[in-house]
């Protein structure tokens, strides 16, 4: 029997990724799936999830997650993914309880001399800020700010299939401090160090099996991680010849790789 996969998007998520999202219906049909785009909500409520063996859910909602986790057999990416991938405060808490090296979180008064601060829900860089001193306006449940690592403009995501890494890019500031593809950043293809490998696969032991990114840099003292990125993108890959990733994907989906 065909595997029957379900890729949910939130409805302010989609622009931008219909691409990607096309992709991953492509190859499914290509592997003998049978895939159902599902956009928004509204949609979901009104799946059949009976007859769906698996969702692939490409919105940052925990609560989607949760809901979708009481009624289908498989749900990548686990709530777990979902609120450490989306919330930096939850994954910094997350990181110092497994003892994971990561940038520390600041509060009023305990500011270092140059900072970063960043939407506590955002992505791609976007309303993060570079300051220095130690007056600054924060809300805590708006934004966090950890301390300016200049030598962190240079990153390597990890893209992890299943439980495997299956490329790692490098991603490196080019005229800014945020190595985000978005704001500019140079990427290439490349190799993590023998102890950013182990690194991440200490991560991938905790977080489990799913379809995400670990961005890590190596600093000083070695790896530190960065974020977990749960919605992760796809055009890094795409732009670097990685054409076959969707297929990629849907094949640990439909069970056909052993990750």
């Amino acid at each position: 029997m065909a595997t029957r996969v379900a890729v949910f998007y939130d409805a302010a998520q989609l622009p931008g990724n219909e691409f990607f999202l096309n992709s991953l219906v492509a190859a499914g049909w290509t592997l003998g799936a049978e895939v159902v785009p599902v956009v928004g909500s509204d949609a979901l409520r009104s799946l059949d999830v009976g007859h769906i063996d698996v969702v692939i859910v490409r919105s940052r909602s925990v609560r989607e997650r949760l809901w979708l986790q009481d009624r289908v057999s498989r749900v990548i990416n686990s709530p777990l993914l979902a609120m450490v991938g989306n919330d930096k405060l939850a994954q910094y808490l997350w990181c110092r309880d497994h003892e994971l090296e990561t940038p520390a979180i600041c509060v009023a008064g305990l500011t270092p001399s140059v900072w970063v601060r960043k939407p506590r829900f955002g992505h791609g860089g976007r309303g993060v800020h570079l300051g220095t001193g130690s007056r600054w306006l924060c809300t805590p449940s708006v934004f966090v700010t950890q301390p300016y690592l200049p030598w962190a403009k240079h990153n390597r995501r990890h893209y992890v299939v299943g439980r495997e890494v299956v490329v790692t890019v490098e991603r490196s500031a080019d005229g800014d401090f945020r190595s985000n593809l978005a704001m500019g950043a140079k990427i290439r293809l490349t190799q993590p160090t023998s102890s950013e490998h182990r690194f991440v696969r200490t991560i991938i032991s905790l977080l489990g099996s799913g379809y995400y990114g670990i961005d890590v840099s190596t600093g000083p003292e070695g790896p530190v991680l960065m974020e977990i990125e749960d919605v992760v993108g796809s055009r890094a890959l795409y732009a670097l010849g990685h054409h076959d990733h969707a297929l990629r994907v849907m094949r640990w989906v439909c069970g056909l790789d052993g990750s």
